[in-house]
């Protein structure tokens, strides 16, 4: 059936109405009362082009909360103290400071730099418990030498405080004893670069205690990775989801190899065996070429039996009979 056009089916509708009003009377007076009324309202004026959508729109009413009642006093201290994940940083340093500080606590400082550094300090005199203790020899002939190495490692870290305190500690001398700004200054910040070396070899530390016990995998994922507020870096996260799609990207474009096919003939497989079922037969008793007499001795097929042989008798003085007897009957 061919579709109609507009035309058709407005005549269509129209003639709809005019049958529909004819049945129903009322319905056309309160079609003609309608209508006069929306003959009366004016038409809406269209917005002009520089207005736009936006500013018709009528303003969306914004709730605001509702301030919360402070609680009594007595009630939050029964709550106890607030837990914030977030620490808590003091106020900022000098942005000199901060400049020479972060490249060492993420690097550490280069070894020459570090014991040139190091030789220009001393722990003084008056003030020995600075250096570190040393093992006593007692207890290192006792221990193996793996806890000997670890406790040389911590000596020397220990050794490397004393001298960062040492350094600070003759600064403040400084400054009590004269008003040597500029000196005091100098010794101030070889001790803080001291430490700061020091807190780069704790977290050098950290970091091989843990890595031992991660795949191997993950290693190329944190390693050469400077640190930032966390241990392995705040971004690790990202790292582990990019490291997946590149290693499943690349067996997705990798060629997979046939199998070549043999050039040897396929080896025939070997019969199997026939197995024995049944009991197993004692071997005979008696060889098969004496069956019809019985022999003195089972033969061996190991060793032969020696022949039997008398052994010589022997005469005592106690059985020989006595001559004396014989003697006298003679």
């Amino acid at each position: 059936m061919p579709k109609r056009s507009a035309e058709e089916k407005i005549e269509y509708y129209n003639y709809k109405i005019k049958k529909l009003r004819k049945k129903h009377p009322e319905n056309k007076r309160r079609h003609n009362g309608a209508q006069s009324e929306h003959n009366e309202i004016p038409p809406p004026t269209s917005p002009s082009p520089d207005i736009t959508n936006d500013e018709i729109a009528p303003p969306v009413p914004v709730s605001t909360p509702l301030p919360e009642p402070d609680l009594d006093p007595e009630l939050l201290k029964a709550l106890g103290d607030a837990n914030d994940d977030v620490p808590a940083y003091g106020p900022n340093i000098h942005t000199s400071l901060e400049q020479r500080w972060d490249p060492i606590l993420k690097k550490g400082l280069q070894q020459e730099a570090k014991e040139k550094l190091l030789a220009e300090y001393a722990v003084p005199e008056n003030c020995k418990l600075l250096k570190a203790p040393t093992l006593n020899v007692e207890i290192y002939a006792a221990v193996s030498d793996l806890v000997r190495n670890r406790d040389k490692k911590l000596q020397t870290n220990q050794d490397q405080l004393g001298l960062g305190i040492t350094a600070i500690s003759k600064a403040m001398t400084l400054l009590l004893n004269s008003d040597d700004k500029i000196q005091s200054v100098k010794i101030l910040t070889d001790a803080c670069r001291i430490l700061a070396d020091q807190h780069y070899t704790q977290t050098q530390i950290r970091t091989k205690l843990i890595t031992p016990v991660l795949e191997k995998s993950f290693l190329s994922v944190i390693k050469d990775e400077d640190r930032d507020e966390t241990l392995f870096g705040s971004k690790l996260s990202e790292k582990i989801k990019a490291s997946r799609a590149i290693e499943k990207q690349g067996l997705q474009i990798k060629k997979t190899q046939a199998p070549k096919p043999s050039t040897s003939a396929p080896a025939t497989p070997s019969p199997a065996r026939n197995r024995y079922q049944g009991n197993w037969s004692a071997p005979p008793r008696y060889p098969s070429s004496n069956r019809g007499g019985r022999t003195p001795y089972r033969t061996s097929t190991t060793s032969r039996p020696l022949p039997y042989r008398r052994a010589p008798a022997t005469t005592s003085s106690s059985t020989r009979p006595s001559t004396t007897g014989a003697n006298k009957r003679a």
